[in-house]
């Protein structure tokens, strides 16, 4: 092969490998392109898939607040329907045989808790009442139910203390004078305790801000006077 030809190979070669190079960049800026657009799309994906999932828990939310709120009222009602009428029952059976055990036994709230005094209760009344144990445990196990609902979060606690906290709190008062004669233990009836602790703290703050508020009012009210001395 003569140099006339092997230029001309080369120039063939060359015209080739410009060709291929410039559809080589054309292919990777096409390339390019899509990848860039497929990375839109996937962000784009994400985003969708962020806005579903922030718009499923607030939905998720928004139920369980209902299902909150409606296990509260039902709740609410069977407290007042069932587990009041047993008290009022367990009342009418004590005032029906004469029995001061209620009266006679004294609670004393204290910072730590509470404390009972029994010097003055009666064996009569004691015996008594054993025969008004199936009451009884009705009464307390009521009590303890409707305190597992709003302990554990299943029903609206705001709702129920806005209804029944200052009920329940009195009834709990009521229904702890029963633990000397149930030989009941700091164990038993847990629940009642934890939500009567919470409850009566509740109402403690509300009196005292209830307090404030009116001593504030009558210092706004206080007209404070004072006489000066003769010749100043």
């Amino acid at each position: 092969m003569d140099i006339e030809q092997t230029s001309i190979v080369f120039t063939q070669v060359r015209d080739w490998a410009e060709l291929l190079y410039f559809i080589s960049g054309v292919i990777l800026v096409f390339i390019a392109g899509f990848g860039l657009r497929q990375l839109k799309l996937t962000k784009d994906q994400l985003e969708l898939a962020k806005k579903d999932i922030h718009s499923n828990v607030k939905i998720f939310k928004t139920q369980s607040h209902r299902a909150a709120v409606e296990s509260a009222v039902v709740e609410c009602r069977r407290y007042s329907d069932e587990i009041v009428q047993v008290s009022l029952e367990l009342d009418s059976f004590c005032k029906a045989h004469e029995l001061t055990y209620f009266k006679d036994v004294i609670f004393e709230r204290t910072n730590e808790g509470f404390k009972l005094h029994t010097k003055d209760i009666k064996s009569s009344d004691v015996k008594k009442l054993a025969e008004a144990e199936p009451l009884i445990n009705r009464y307390v196990n009521g009590m303890e139910a409707f305190a597992l609902f709003f302990l554990s979060g299943v029903a609206d606690e705001k709702i129920a203390f806005h209804t029944n906290g200052k009920t329940f709190v009195n009834m709990s008062e009521e229904m702890f004078k029963l633990f000397p004669i149930c030989n009941a233990s700091d164990e038993d009836a847990k629940p009642i305790k934890a939500l009567y602790f919470m409850w009566r703290k509740k109402l403690d703050n509300q009196k005292m801000l209830k307090e404030k508020e009116e001593i504030e009012q009558k210092l706004k009210e206080y007209d404070q006077k004072e006489i000066k001395p003769i010749g100043t």
